[in-house]
């Protein structure tokens, strides 16, 4: 299940049988140039319900994946998102989508594109998705276009639209690209990822966030990564001398669309990468218990030592240390 600041997307179940047909059903002329077989294969009310159980049992053998696209205020199905010709030797898949007439012009094809493509890539561990535009499509080529897909070419004469017409489809891909950039705290895209992270904490750690936020300060960090995936600011971590041997590490953060793809663990590596060509020896770090991630993270190649220095006493701290 996703969720977005207006959509919820999920997969089908059987008890949407009835709303998906009527939607199909009503926007038949709308989506028949390019859904002609969707529309075909769900000509009845018993027909979509087998549909749907395709659907699922697709996304349990990991063929496709398929999900309706709902209105978060009323769970009103809205649209349709999927993808298919799954080759998960790459991986890489097909993606489709389409948002039912009415709902047009709201951004929501855009909104649940970027949602269900970070699921993708952070989830299933995709590293290319694509999808056939057909060239007249305007509307579809701008969504993709405003969600990173980039253009790669054409093919012609590659698909028969209303299942009669020859048409040259544009193919729009996307992958991820990851940078990590040595920089420092006056970075504006540190300082932007900051007020991420400051927010985050404040909504995890309660009162307590007022107590770490002293030893947090950035003003003169000189030692900050930076990833960018696709030109994007999408994680940060930075180092401080702990000792004349230890460094430690602070200010780690991921955006959360971003999670689920490894950029924490590469800044991490970095981070200790660079303490090493500066000559420290070992670095040591705290997060908080609620710190979920965090904590998994740190654990897989850090050793859980005595709390330090300001948190020495603090209840809901881990201090974790790491010869390197």
């Amino acid at each position: 299940m996703i969720t977005t600041q207006n959509l919820l997307i999920r997969p089908y179940n059987l008890e949407d049988s009835e709303s998906f047909f009527k939607s199909l059903a009503d926007n038949r002329e709308h989506l028949f140039d390019y859904f002609a077989n969707m529309i075909k294969v769900n000509d009845s009310l018993e027909s979509t319900k087998k549909y749907l159980e395709q659907k699922e049992k697709d996304w349990q053998e990991n063929k496709s994946y398929a999900c309706g696209i709902f209105l978060q205020e009323n769970n009103e199905l809205i649209g349709h998102i999927s993808v298919r010709e799954i080759d998960w030797r790459v991986p890489k898949g097909e993606l489709a989508y389409f948002i039912f007439k009415k709902f047009n012009g709201n951004n929501y094809a855009v909104e649940a594109l970027n949602a269900f493509k970070n699921w993708c890539f952070a989830n299933k561990k995709f590293n290319r998705l694509f999808m056939k535009i057909a060239e007249e499509n305007t509307a579809s080529i701008k969504v993709a276009e405003r969600s990173g897909f980039a253009n790669e070419g054409l093919l012609k004469k590659d698909y028969k639209k209303r299942e009669e017409e020859l048409t040259d489809m544009k193919i729009y891909g996307y992958t991820e690209d990851l940078k990590l950039v040595r920089t420092n705290s006056q970075n504006a895209d540190f300082a932007s990822l900051i007020v991420k992270l400051d927010a985050n904490l404040a909504s995890r750690n309660g009162d307590m966030q007022e107590y770490f936020n002293q030893f947090n300060k950035v003003d003169a960090i000189k030692h900050v990564i930076i990833a960018y995936i696709n030109d994007s600011a999408v994680g940060c971590g930075a180092i401080k001398q702990f000792d004349s041997n230890s460094v430690e590490v602070k200010r780690m953060f991921v955006s959360e669309e971003y999670r689920g793809r490894r950029v924490a663990s590469q800044i991490l590596r970095e981070l200790e990468n660079w303490a090493k060509e500066l000559g420290y020896t070992s670095a040591v770090l705290e997060t908080s218990n609620v710190q979920i991630e965090a904590v998994a993270l740190y654990t897989k190649t850090y050793a859980v030592t005595e709390n330090y220095g300001q948190y020495a006493g603090i209840a809901t701290s881990i201090c974790f240390k790491k010869q390197l």
